[in-house]
């Protein structure tokens, strides 16, 4: 079972967080974008409140959870692992992803020599080692990497910890899994199957998804629209909410 919240009546949004988070982290912009839509925040399995699956998960399943749960047709905002589960969605079933916004996502996450401007695998192949070792000193890491670079980084990391520690921690076995796909997911061969109309929102100052991979995602998708966010680091949602909104609305206008 997947929890979730819906606030404001209108067309249908939904918000899926990041990796290590939940859906309380969209809280400082879900009123706002809940004036004119409906708006759906979750938690995804093994995080804040949503249990985890028996069996575990891998990204095709995270994708069905929440196709099975979610309401359809809707726009879908994913950011980070959260913007990956919901490009797996929208390539699962079309009809129910009316328009995708990915932000500070990718196709995948890390280089290959044929993606050589991602994120160096080695990052995440050490937070996956020091996950086991020290669960809390990893998150920390994590968390204080998603603000890093940008305009307001210190009140910015306050309150990501703050919006983290609102629920209960994620499961070690759900990171860990998560991590998993971030390393080794690769959606690039099916972007040409992609239906819907795509936006990424990218930070020029992102540390985890550089800006260079967010344009080679736009080569793939000639007609996807692509926005860097000037100041802004991997939560572009957070930092710069005015314009990151601005950008949301002009996309999903009818």
């Amino acid at each position: 079972m997947i929890h979730s919240e819906t606030r404001g009546q209108g067309d249908d949004l939904i918000l899926i967080h990041g990796w290590g988070m939940h859906g309380g982290i969209w809280g400082p912009i879900v009123e706002r974008l809940a004036e004119r839509h409906r708006v759906t925040t979750l938690d995804l399995p093994g995080h804040g409140y949503s249990p985890m699956p028996a069996g575990g998960f891998d990204l095709p399943r995270l994708a069905s959870l929440l196709l099975n749960e979610l309401p359809r047709p809707a726009t879908w905002i994913g950011w980070s692992l959260g913007g990956m589960v919901a490009l797996e969605a929208a390539l699962q079933q079309a009809g129910a992803v009316e328009r995708l916004v990915l932000v500070a996502a990718l196709p995948q996450f890390v280089q290959s020599p044929d993606w050589p401007d991602a994120m160096p695998r080695g990052t995440l192949a050490s937070f996956a080692t020091n996950l086991e070792r020290d669960y809390a000193t990893t998150l920390k890491r994590f968390l204080a990497l998603q603000v890093r670079g940008a305009d307001n980084e210190r009140q910015l990391r306050r309150l990501i910890q703050q919006q983290v520690a609102s629920r209960p921690a994620a499961d070690p076995e759900a990171l860990r899994l998560g991590l998993e796909i971030l390393r080794n997911a690769n959606l690039r061969p099916r972007l040409g199957q992609l239906q819907p109309p795509l936006k990424l929102i990218l930070g020029e100052r992102d540390m985890l998804v550089p800006v260079a991979a967010g344009c080679a995602t736009q080569a793939l998708i000639p007609q996807a629209q692509c926005t860097i966010c000037p100041g802004a680091g991997h939560a572009p949602f957070l930092s710069h909410s005015d314009y990151f909104l601005s950008e949301v609305e002009v996309f999903i206008k009818p």
